[in-house]
């Protein structure tokens, strides 16, 4: 069953599913040298920018949280590396339910009380930026496990809206170095995790309905994170599917805050008046740009 969405103020959606797949620390200048054949394949039929900017500091609560909330470090208000709360007073009236800013996540239940909304991440921390309260669904399974877990209830559950968080490349990133063998050694695992997702996607049935947007939230520098250089702060971003141009560059400049909104057009969600990311228009196939 393919579901369409309808939101007072929204435009109809692209696509009825989107599979939202992070892998933390994946730096735009390891793109090339990485072994990812099956993203490099999606990229190749879809939209595809090195160029996706990180929200300062480039570091992994703050970024998560720009994502998920469509807002930069000066409105959502978590500093940190593993902020769980805001350090930084939220603008006055934004918190409107569950004690967090609007995310993807709240704005899909609140225009879709029945919809099929999943989160599974690697990273304690992601559990304090997502509002889980919206999910019908929050894991954190290992590295190990993630993979299965998400492919098994993407079958069973054909879900509107999952993201799946990799707590990886980073970890290597810090231990070895971005760039080391090791690094991108994790990539190409990654990278047969991302094709035995897909595959689950085909399996329920809904790959002909969906939209894959897949990206990080910072790279890294030498065995770090967190400053201002560009191998800190570029990602890649890959966006897969339905209603998506092939082979396409994106032009535009796409950061952190722009996936939320990317997300919720694809949906045919109605923005929150706090999110201020801009959807990159010119990926679809109905774009005149």
């Amino acid at each position: 069953m393919l579901m369409v969405w309808f939101a007072c103020g929204a435009t109809d959606n692209v696509a009825g599913h989107v599979v939202f797949i992070g892998l933390d620390g994946w730096a735009a200048n390891t793109y090339e040298k990485s072994d990812m054949p099956t993203v490099k394949k999606l990229a190749s039929e879809g939209a595809l920018t090195l160029s996706k900017r990180s929200v300062l500091p480039s570091s992994s609560a703050i970024n998560w949280a720009s994502i998920f909330m469509g807002v930069p470090t000066e409105v959502h208000g978590y500093l940190q590396w593993g902020s769980k709360t805001p350090e930084l007073e939220q603008p006055a009236g934004a918190v409107k339910k569950n004690g967090i800013l609007p995310t993807i996540f709240q704005v899909a239940r609140n225009e879709n009380p029945d919809a099929n909304l999943a989160l599974f991440a690697e990273w304690d921390g992601i559990k304090h930026l997502v509002d889980t309260l919206s999910l019908n669904h929050f894991e954190q399974p290992t590295l190990e496990n993630i993979t299965q877990r998400a492919c098994d209830y993407i079958r069973a559950n054909r879900p509107e809206l999952i993201a799946v968080v990799f707590d990886r490349p980073d970890h290597p990133g810090h231990d070895t170095g971005w760039g080391s063998a090791e690094y991108y050694g994790m990539m190409t695992y990654l990278d047969s995790c991302i094709a035995r997702i897909v595959k689950a996607v085909e399996e329920a049935g809904i790959i002909d309905d969906t939209v894959f947007v897949i990206t990080a939230d910072h790279g890294g520098l030498d065995k770090n994170h967190g400053g201002t250089s560009m191998s800190e702060m570029l990602s890649p971003l890959v966006v897969w599917g339905k209603g998506i141009k092939h082979g396409y560059q994106i032009p535009e400049l796409v950061m952190s805050t722009d996936i939320t909104p990317l997300m919720a057009h694809i949906l045919g969600l109605t923005p929150d008046t706090i999110w201020r990311g801009r959807v990159p228009y010119s990926i679809f196939l109905n774009s005149q740009k």
